[in-house]
């Protein structure tokens, strides 16, 4: 349906009504006479039906004739009660006095007023026992009687309904029960009809209320209320529900879902036969689905400001269903705060908890179990996969899911539907025509909104909170949106940060909890540039050496062994950490270190034996029962002797030998030659495998590569692998290149890798990039021992070092390695 092609009273009627007031009252303020409107006809069909009668014929408000509507009538009488002096009201079409027109003649569309309506129903209906005009009422027979003739010879019928309920219930006084009569229908001659629907069929009572009179359920749960026992509301006789039968169909009360189901007819939008739930401007029937595309009944939404189907109302603002945000309490069966439905109710349900409580059934389609989402005509339950029509999208022509329907009728599928221009609306807080989020907000504007809202107190933002909304917001918009929907942790954790003091710094997220949403955010800081880079492994290890060093039981151990973590071991790993970031294998071998080192001296505490007292032989039976443990210790033995914490203690550590674990030479250029040709591959598992296999590049060594280790010169590509930069030979310097295209490409205000991992401002772990290689058949140690073979035989061990960024003395053992057993190693690496 085109709202363009719609009439103006069937858009926009107030100001179709007020336009026509304005035209005859122009001294009454448009917005009061808006209000009026409004007020007197709260729903949108009365309005639109009085915009039609006044956008065609304006003088209905002038003329006052007999043949005006009632809802002309009803306006024009709020109009005069306001202030309004030339409009005129409708007169009687028999006596000509502007009296309240209550009534209408025979067959005729003029209204008369009620005195002259009353003579009218007495001429009509004379006292089926006198004779006489005066017309009162109907006796069971349904033939009028005047006032001195009343039915059942004027017996009070609320004494026959006291007496009639005492029957079924004689321990309820008959105060009790007149009190609940006259509650429910306070009119005798209405208090008179139900009694004879009573005497007629007494089961009404007792579970046939559904056959009876409107007011016999309401009779019946006004009586429990009072204690009534033996008295039965009976269930829908269609659906057998429990339920308010609040609704009338083939003469028998029912609930409102049955009453509209029996309204079946076909929709004018989608054509399927369907209870009708809403009609076109020209009073077309509607189904449930396409009353909410009805443009007739759609407003302005305040939020967004697209006309669209509105859901709720806060105050005086129009809410659409995406804009209307549904309030946030605490679910009443999964105990969770989320936005819930029912809260006036005192058991709010969220979302997920109605979605539950969908029925679970056998689908006829599939065969499985799932939550029931539609039926077939038959009954039979069908899953929303098996139920949904699936009708030629107009399009692709593809037999699909019908995603959306365009105005001029075209039925599209979801892939269709996107790349529609239908599909994209102009934002209103940029202007940017795009794919909307929410509330007529593109991505960008709406993960703004959503992240300045999660880092504000009571509506506003700290400045020391600025930095981390801007590195957020670095971030494409969908990205941001993703990143606070997918973890609501992640919103506690910017809200701890909003609440607390002071600029946001590692050490304050340190003390958020829980970690692992702590961390990611701490990763998106570092790239945004929120936050300065730090070694995260041995910040990590730092956190947990002090609980395991407060393990050991003895005071003076327990100071020895800090000294030697302090002093020794972290020593030395920030001093590495300075060059290039720590191993997970350093960071390991420090935790296995330590762990030993406290199990050892807690076994001299359970000895009663200080640390400082250890002898040789004691030492020697620990390492009996545990030989394994003797490399662990071995360095913290070697520390306290050296600083007199204890006497010279040693331990026998066997000295690592080559393995000779090699890659034979056909096979090494094999791997190098699918990795230039196999167009499969990745461009990051070419250039990765290619610095394994010819320079003998660790996965941490590559993993830690970033842009500013490579030189452009012109056509050449250098690598700075150790202090001398090695050219790269082709493909290898264009696979580099790309890399180093893509690096520059990200938004980071991080170190830019050439091998980055789930986060810019982190690089691919080491792990990850082994279990890569070895899918494409490349072990990285035995690749590097090739390679270091290869290149010491080569080259003298001072450029070895110096291109390839190992130490001296490495480079002097892999020389020595195949110089002295050079058959040996020729042997290997040529092996079939």
């Amino acid at each position: 349906m085109d709202a363009s092609a719609l009439p103006r009273h069937a858009l926009e009627p107030e100001a179709v009504i007020v336009d026509a007031v304005g035209a005859v009252e122009p001294a009454l303020d448009p917005a009061m006479v808006r209000g009026v409107v409004t007020a007197i006809f709260p729903v949108g069909t009365q309005r639109r039906r009085l915009a039609a009668l006044l956008q065609q014929d304006p003088s209905w408000l002038t003329q006052g004739r007999p043949q005006s509507p009632a809802i002309v009538d009803r306006f024009i009488q709020a109009l005069i009660k306001h202030g309004a002096t030339q409009v005129q009201p409708p007169r009687c079409g028999v006596c000509g006095e502007a009296r309240r027109l209550v009534g209408m003649l025979p067959d005729s569309e003029t209204r008369i007023c009620g005195k002259c309506e009353r003579v009218r129903r007495d001429k009509g209906n004379p006292c089926a026992v006198c004779g006489r005009p005066r017309f009162v009422t109907r006796d069971r027979e349904g033939r009028p009687r005047c006032p001195a003739h009343p039915p059942d010879d004027g017996a009070d019928p609320l004494e026959g309904l006291c007496r009639l309920v005492q029957r079924l219930c004689p321990d309820l006084p008959e105060t009790v029960i007149a009190e609940a009569v006259r509650a429910v229908e306070p009119v005798g001659a209405r208090q008179r009809k139900l009694l004879w629907a009573l005497e007629d069929r007494p089961g009404l009572l007792t579970g046939d209320a559904a056959h009876g009179p409107p007011k016999t359920v309401s009779l019946i749960a006004a009586l429990q209320e009072r204690g009534a026992v033996g008295l039965v509301v009976p269930p829908c006789p269609l659906c057998g529900r429990d339920t308010s039968l609040s609704r009338t169909r083939d003469g028998v009360r029912c609930c409102a879902e049955c009453k509209s189901a029996g309204r079946v007819e076909t929709c004018a939008r989608c054509g399927r036969d369907r209870p009708v739930l809403g009609r076109t401007h020209d009073g077309l029937p509607l189904c449930q689905a396409c009353r909410y595309h009805n443009p007739v009944s759609h407003k302005i939404c305040a939020q967004c400001g697209e006309r669209r189907y509105i859901q709720a109302r806060e105050g005086d603002l129009l809410l659409c269903q995406r804009c209307r945000a549904a309030p946030t309490a605490t679910c009443s069966e999964c105990g969770k705060d989320r936005p819930c439905f029912y809260i006036s109710t005192g058991t709010p349900v969220c979302i997920p908890c109605i979605r539950k409580r969908r029925p679970r059934e056998i689908c006829v389609g599939c065969r499985r179990e799932n939550m029931v989402s539609y039926r077939t005509a038959d009954g039979e339950p069908l899953c929303s996969s098996c139920g949904a029509t699936r009708r030629p999208c107009t399009e692709c022509g593809r037999t699909m899911r019908i995603n959306a329907v365009t105005e001029d009728g075209a039925e599209l599928c979801p892939a269709c539907w996107l790349k529609h221009p239908a599909h994209k609306r102009t934002c209103r807080a940029c202007g940017t025509t795009t794919h909307l989020h929410h509330r007529g907000l593109c991505p960008d504007c709406a993960a703004g909104e959503q992240l300045r809202e999660a880092l504000s107190v009571d509506g506003s933002m700290r400045p020391a909170i600025e930095p981390v909304f801007d590195a957020l917001m670095r971030r494409p918009g969908t990205s941001v949106l993703d990143w606070l929907k997918r973890r609501p942790a992640r919103r506690d954790v910017l809200q701890a940060l909003a609440q607390g003091r002071g600029p946001v710094t590692h050490q304050t997220l340190d003390t958020l909890r829980p970690s692992k949403a702590v961390d990611n955010l701490r990763q998106h800081l570092v790239d945004g540039g929120a936050l300065p880079a730090r070694d995260e492994r041995l910040a990590a290890l730092e956190h947990w050496l002090p609980g395991k060093i407060a393990e050991v039981h003895a005071p003076e151990s327990r100071n020895v062994l800090h000294a030697y973590v302090t002093w020794h071991l972290l020593r030395r790993l920030r001093a590495s950490s300075r060059r290039r970031p720590v191993t997970q294998t350093q960071v390991h071998g420090v935790r296995a270190y330590v762990i030993q080192v406290v199990r050892l001296l807690n076994w001299l505490h359970e000895q009663g034996v200080e640390l400082s007292s250890c002898t040789q032989d004691l030492l020697d039976v620990w390492l009996d029962d545990h030989p394994a443990r003797g490399p662990r210790v071995h360095g913290f033995l070697v520390w306290t002797s050296r600083k007199g914490h204890t006497r010279t203690l040693t331990v026998d550590v066997s000295a690592s030998a080559f393995t000779g674990q090699l890659i034979a030479q056909d096979a090494r250029w094999r791997l190098v030659d699918r990795l230039i040709h196999d167009d499969e591959i990745t461009v990051a598992d070419k250039a990765a495998g290619l610095l394994a296999l010819l320079f003998a590049q660790g996965p941490f060594r590559i993993t830690a590569l970033t842009t500013a280790h490579m030189e452009l010169r012109g056509d050449e590509t250098a690598l700075r692998l150790g202090r001398v930069p090695v050219q790269m030979p082709p493909p290898l310097d264009g696979y580099l290149r790309t890399l180093h295209a893509e690096a520059m490409a990200r938004d980071t205000a991080a170190e830019r890798w050439l091998f980055p991992g789930r986060f810019p401002a982190q690089h691919l772990s080491s792990g990850r990039l082994t279990r890569r290689l070895r899918l494409l058949g490349i072990r990285p140690r035995m690749a590097r021992n090739t390679a270091l073979i290869e290149l010491a035989s080569e080259l003298p061990a001072v450029v070895v070092s110096r291109l390839l960024g190992i130490h001296q003395n490495t480079a002097d053992t892999w020389q020595r390695l195949a110089g002295q057993d050079h058959t040996y190693a020729a042997d290997i690496t040529h092996r079939q």
